[in-house]
């Protein structure tokens, strides 16, 4: 059996197009509508999931006891029912942190899959008919335990802003040269394989025009920090599990990289240096940091 880890998350999906598409994009697609149908109660979404032959059961932890319970059938109609009164409770949810779809094994018209959500663990069977992938069975248990926590790896890749002009050194807030512009456009070229989830950048132009490339070609947004009145825990929050571009500046960048290690290993950059990139890797069972030099 095949094992095809992919971690996706989607906010939006795509659906021009999709005969261009790979079984393997599908399927997550598939996944994803079913995870946002549950978490924002969307019907439109799950009936764009579920096969209406659904078979859905699963078992549930039992507070007092601690023990798992089976817990009734649902079929499709009681699915979209349920999601349909989950919106008008108002308990509709945007959850990207507790997200995970994982594709198992792909046949000619068969897949498996496994999904981690706020709600527990889903293991699910997929059908494809037509070109169409949707979802046949869930067999699932439940609630999440927060003392069982998806092992989420974060991984920082922090680079300092390229060459800037130095013409005038009362201006503070310098453009980068032609030079620095031709490094800003050399990162999103290296950065073009990694699957980036976001990108933070320092309010300047420099640093601003340094992420640019990488942000227009990924088509994410900038996020702006400022490093002196950064909230540590908000932030490795916001960006669990993902994999993270941080612009700053010769002294921040390092030291960002430090803080997140929780330890000193890195000294300021040296004023003539623009190409390093520190890559911070954090999960619950480990944390490293590389530094790369790139010329």
């Amino acid at each position: 059996m095949k094992i095809i880890f992919l971690f996706v998350t989607l906010a939006t999906y795509s659906l021009c197009h999709s005969q261009t598409l790979s079984d393997e994009e599908l399927i997550l697609q598939t996944l994803n509508k079913y995870i946002d149908g549950f978490y924002k109660g969307n019907a439109a979404l799950l009936k764009a999931s579920l096969k209406p032959r659904l078979y859905k059961f699963g078992f549930l932890k039992n507070k007092e006891t601690g023990t798992y319970e089976y817990y009734e059938h649902m079929n499709y109609d009681q699915a979209i029912a349920f999601v349909e009164k989950m919106k008008a409770e108002g308990r509709s949810r945007d959850e990207q942190t507790i997200r995970k779809a994982e594709i198992l094994d792909i046949g000619n018209h068969i897949a498996s899959a496994k999904i981690t959500a706020v709600w527990g663990m889903d293991y699910v069977l997929l059908s494809k008919d037509g070109g169409q992938w949707m979802i046949e069975e869930v067999i699932w248990e439940g609630p999440y335990q927060k003392n069982e926590k998806l092992n989420a790896t974060t991984t920082y890749y922090l680079i300092r802003h390229a060459e800037k002009e130095r013409i005038d050194s009362s201006n503070k807030d310098p453009k980068l040269t032609e030079q620095g512009l031709k490094r800003a456009q050399k990162w999103s070229e290296i950065f073009q394989d990694i699957p980036l989830d976001a990108i933070y950048s320092t309010n300047y132009k420099r640093t601003m025009q340094t992420a640019s490339p990488t942000a227009e070609a990924k088509q994410l947004n900038i996020t702006t920090y400022d490093p002196n009145k950064m909230d540590l825990a908000s932030f490795k929050k916001e960006t669990s599990g993902k994999r993270v571009l941080v612009v700053g500046h010769s002294n921040t960048t390092p030291a960002l990289a430090n803080t997140l290690l929780g330890n000193y290993k890195y000294q300021m950059i040296s004023d003539d240096i623009n190409g390093n990139l520190y890559i911070v890797t954090l999960s619950k069972s480990e944390q490293s940091a590389t530094l790369l030099h790139l010329e």
